[in-house]
């Protein structure tokens, strides 16, 4: 997975960002064609209409990314 945060601040998208980078995903800054899960806060964020208008990557929430690290595996969005 190849995950970008939007709508989070700190010390939550600290935590968000080192547990997906504990269970193998990468972060990247910016939406990219190699990115592969938009983690959003809320919808209607700049980088949540660029995600649903590129008609790739999926939109999760931070929860998906802690029950992954909770369970050690990749879930199910």
């Amino acid at each position: 997975c190849v995950i970008v945060l939007s709508g989070y601040q700190n010390p939550l998208r600290s935590e968000i960002r080192d547990k997906a980078l504990s269970i193998g995903a990468k972060v990247s800054n910016d939406w990219g064609t190699n990115c592969t899960h938009l983690i959003c806060a809320t919808a209607g964020t700049p980088k949540y209409v660029e995600v649903s208008k590129s008609g790739h990557g999926v939109v999760v929430s931070a929860d998906w990314v802690l029950e992954s690290w909770k369970g050690k595996k990749r879930l199910r969005e």
